[in-house]
Order: structure tokens, then sequence, then C-alpha cells
């Protein structure tokens, strides 16, 4: 198995399968309910999930949702440390065929879901979530095998950098979801607490705790790390780049983006 990178979006239709190299799955947008043996729960935008090589596990996701799957075969000591596979713990009552030719049965841990059984689950920082958004741009189109291997070499040393164990705040991962699937929509904190369920303040509160840094710098953030992956990797015209992260003034886009960046857009178009 060659190392890679990709898109994937699945089904609502529960699959069940296993794999000798280690999977990850970091969503784009969205969420995926998945169940193994040291996990049985959902891992939405923010957080990503470790799969060891072997571990039968269970996946379902609303066809709409985008991930970046990670087939590795290893994966630095912060990531794997959350996979405690153990022979006989499966993740749902059944049959299933592994490889082709293995008919093995079990059921799913009670313990699936206790944090002390070292859940594969690990938090996305700000810097892998911004590379995230290149990768995406950067596999919607044709790239070289050297442009692949560096991919990898960046993603493997950011790996390396999260943090295990940390899972997102359960009402702030609908939110971010939300945000991630349409950056330019004028998001706000009544609308967005809306869909936590909770009060404005409390979910200024929440939300900061989960990334970090309040909801209009988060959003700055994630749209101009947006607009380079989309100057950087597609011919768009920086004022089309604008619109595609929330921007109808393409002056106003231009400031906000060389503050951030420390650059002009015209800088990253491609040559």
């Amino acid at each position: 198995m060659k190392p890679s990178l990709s898109i994937r979006s699945y089904t609502r239709t529960m699959c069940m399968h296993a794999h000798d190299y280690y999977q990850l799955v970091l969503p784009l947008n969205g969420h995926i309910d998945i169940s193994l043996n040291t996990f049985s729960g959902c891992v939405g935008v923010g957080e990503g999930i470790c799969i060891a090589p072997g571990a039968i596990h269970g996946f379902t996701a609303d066809e709409q949702a985008k991930f970046i799957v990670a087939d590795l075969q290893s994966v630095p000591d912060n990531i794997a440390g959350g996979n405690l596979f153990e022979e006989g713990s499966l993740p749902a009552e059944g049959s299933l065929s592994v490889k082709g030719s293995l008919s093995v049965k079990g059921s799913l841990s009670a313990n699936a879901s206790d944090p002390a059984k070292g859940a594969p689950i690990f938090q996305i920082s700000t810097p892998m979530q911004a590379f995230l958004a290149y990768v995406e741009v950067q596999l919607t189109h044709h790239i070289t095998d050297d442009e692949n291997d560096a991919m990898l070499s960046l993603f493997s040393a950011l790996l390396a950098q999260q943090q295990r164990g940390v899972a997102t705040d359960k009402r702030i991962i609908p939110v971010l979801s939300c945000i991630h699937q349409d950056v330019a929509y004028p998001h706000t904190i009544t609308s967005l607490a809306k869909i936590a369920c909770v009060g404005a303040t409390q979910f200024k509160k929440r939300f900061i705790a989960a990334t970090g840094m309040g909801l209009r710098e988060y959003l700055i953030n994630v749209r101009m790390e947006k607009a380079r992956a989309l100057l950087s990797n597609t011919d768009m015209p920086v004022i089309a780049v604008a619109v595609n992260v929330g921007y109808d003034d393409v002056s106003a886009f231009t400031r906000r983006f060389k503050h951030h960046v420390g650059m002009p857009p015209t800088h990253f178009k491609r040559r």
C-alpha cells in the first residue's frame, strides 16, 4: 500500500471492514458515525480519528459530507497511542468478512466510548485545518508525484503536533461543520448558537474553548486560508476567489488577505 491522501464521501448505509494499514479520517464538513473497539460515536470538523491496522470498524455518514482520508503505513506515537485494538472486541454484532475470506463475530465493547480505553480521537489544530483546506483544493486537480510526496511529508509533520484524546465539544461540532460547508455565508453568533442549542453567551464561551479563538477570528482564518489555497492552486481570478470566501468587495478582500497573510493575493497567483 502506497501512502496517500484522498477526498472521500460515504453513505448512510452502515459499512464494516478492516485494512492492514493505518487510516485517518479528518472531516472537511459534516461528520462520520463510527464504531470500533475503543470508540463509538461521531467525529466532526475540528477532530480526526485514527483506525489501526486490523481494527474492524463500522461507519456511516451523510452523502454530502466530505473527508480527507490518509492511508499510511505508520503514524506518530502521539496518534497511534489511542489504538488499543483488542482481539475479539469488534464494533458490532454479526458476521464480517475481512480480507475476503476470514469470517469473524463479536460485539461492541461496553466500554467503547470510555476515554480511559484510549479513544483514538485527536483534535485538529488551526495549522492542520488550514492545511486540509489546501489539500482539498490540491486533490481536485492533477498533482505530480513530487507534489504528492511533499503534501504527505507536511501532513506527517503536522500530524505529529496534534493532541490525542481531546474531543471537540459536541455542541460545537455541528457549528464547525456548518461553517466549513459554506465559508462564504455570513455566519453570526445568533445563528450558530441556535445550531449549538445554547444561548449566545454560552456559545461564545464554548466556541473559544473548542477552537482557541472567537468566531470572528475563526471565520477570517478559515476564509483567508481557503483563499490562499484557491489562489495558489487554481486559475480562479482574484475577484472570484473573493466571492468564494464571502467578499463582494474585492478591495476589502485584498486588504484583509494582505493583513492576514502578509502579502497581496496577486503574489499567490499561479504562473
